[in-house]
């Protein structure tokens, strides 16, 4: 009974014989009881406790059943399983109980019997869905390593050979098509390094003039050319004692890539126009989205400085190439950009559609995409409706319901009806209308689905 000693129910009763009965039967299976007599009562209480089941009747004075169970959906954090009491004994009046947001219903005249059940499978749903969401904490912990994740046997070697590196010293050189997580890599370093406490200094150098980077670089003194009207330190002091990233190093000017390269001969700079030189302790790693050497062989980078920065080569998979690692970014995104007490989930049909994608963004992308399905999520999960529109006019063909195993004809078509409803994002009327059947025939499926 561990578990359900952690289980707190709220009846919500107008007849006090019926409430008294109700309580001391559920407290006799060990579960934590409060009664109230009505709706507004209800709310009222739940302000300042949490209740993971409410049984409540329907009609009851001041706030019937039904106004109670509206306001339990409103919120925007946990909502309670509500099973509901009812005089109805027709499928259509039920199902719209169901489709309210109840999570089961019992029907009046009824043996207690009937509500330990549904009181014992929403424990096992909510113990499963706690199961869940600790498997996945755990495998967010699990594949992650210093903000990274990835579980495919390319990351798992990355990893591995970040923490052989990093206390090296050694120039880095972070090779990967763009999103693919360059800078990310480079601070992971930087952190797992003895120069973590110190100053971690990205620049990119494409966003920097030619004419300017030098002096971004390695500084200035005053008067070095027109705008120099004081000193300046550049970014290699900036960033001593800790780690410089050269980002798309490859639009390094011809013209500076020998300073470049002279400075980390001889760990020493020069500011522009000065004579002094000046030394300096930092820790290059450099990135680019091309591939460095044949940029060597095209005469557009340095050899020499290409063997300098290219002491440890790190080279970064595209997303496509990785699939595995999807399930566990997905993961760690969720986790970043939920809201509080939002707890989002992934539908499996687009969870299916994000391993097909092939991820030109790579990383980044599908970042963006879990960041913007977060707050356009209505009812906690992520459905296809949730996705970009041009991402699913790129997206994989192949969404078709796919016959794995051979299974019974009632099998196949509650998976059928299930797959159809993901597309639809859970609208059953559009899911009606596919199937070529009415609401009612979706609704009694259903209901067969939930009593199995």
């Amino acid at each position: 009974m561990a578990e359900v000693d952690r289980i707190s129910i709220l009846v919500v009763e107008d007849e006090q014989d019926m409430r008294e009965f109700l309580k001391d039967i559920l407290l006799e299976h060990g579960y934590a009881v409060e009664t109230v007599s009505n709706g507004r009562d209800a709310l009222a209480l739940m302000e300042g406790r949490r209740f993971q089941i409410v049984i409540s009747d329907i009609k009851m004075p001041v706030m019937d059943g039904l106004s109670f169970l509206d306001r339990t959906r409103k919120g925007d954090g946990f909502s309670p399983f509500v099973i509901l009491i009812t005089a109805f004994g027709n499928i259509d009046d039920t199902v719209k109980l169901m489709d309210r947001g109840a999570y089961d219903y019992i029907i009046k005249p009824f043996k207690m019997e009937q509500i330990l059940v549904a009181v014992k499978k929403a424990v096992r749903e909510l113990e499963m869905r706690k199961r869940l969401q600790e498997l996945e904490e755990m495998t967010v912990k699990r594949y992650s390593f210093h903000n990274l994740a990835g579980k495919s046997p390319a990351m798992i070697r990355i990893f591995t050979f970040i923490e052989k590196i990093v206390d090296s010293g050694g120039n880095v050189l972070i090779e990967g098509e763009t999103g693919t997580g360059k800078e990310m890599i480079a601070r992971a370093i930087h952190l797992c390094s003895q120069r973590k406490e110190k100053s971690f200094i990205p620049v990119n150098c494409a966003s920097i003039p030619e004419g300017l980077l030098e002096s971004e670089l390695f500084g200035h003194v005053r008067g070095a050319f027109t705008d120099a009207k004081n000193d300046k330190k550049g970014l290699f002091l900036e960033a001593d004692e800790g780690t410089l990233l050269l980002d798309e190093i490859t639009e390094m000017p011809v013209t500076l890539q020998p300073k470049l390269l002279r400075a980390l001969q001889d760990r020493q700079i020069k500011p522009v126009g000065s004579n002094k030189y000046i030394p300096f302790d930092v820790r290059i790693i450099s990135a680019t989205n091309r591939n460095l050497r044949e940029e060597v062989r095209a005469g557009r980078f340095r050899e020499d400085l290409y063997y300098r920065l290219n002491i440890f080569r790190i080279e970064l998979p595209p997303l496509r190439q990785r699939r595995e690692d999807i399930p566990v970014l997905v993961q760690e995104f969720l986790h970043r950009y939920e809201q509080k007490e939002k707890n989002i989930r992934i539908s499996p049909e687009v969870m299916r559609f994000l391993m097909d994608y092939p991820w030109p963004g790579n990383i980044r992308e599908l970042e963006n995409v879990i960041e913007r399905s977060v707050y356009l999520s209505e009812d906690g999960f992520v459905w296809i409706k949730d996705l970009p529109d041009e991402m699913l006019a790129a997206g994989s063909a192949e969404e078709g319901f796919r016959f794995t195993e051979e299974k019974s004809l009632d099998e196949l078509q509650r998976q059928y009806i299930e797959h159809i409803l993901e597309r639809c994002g859970g609208n059953k009327k559009r899911a009606a209308e596919i199937l070529g059947v009415n609401r009612k025939t979706i609704y009694r499926k259903l209901l067969e689905i939930r009593k199995e």
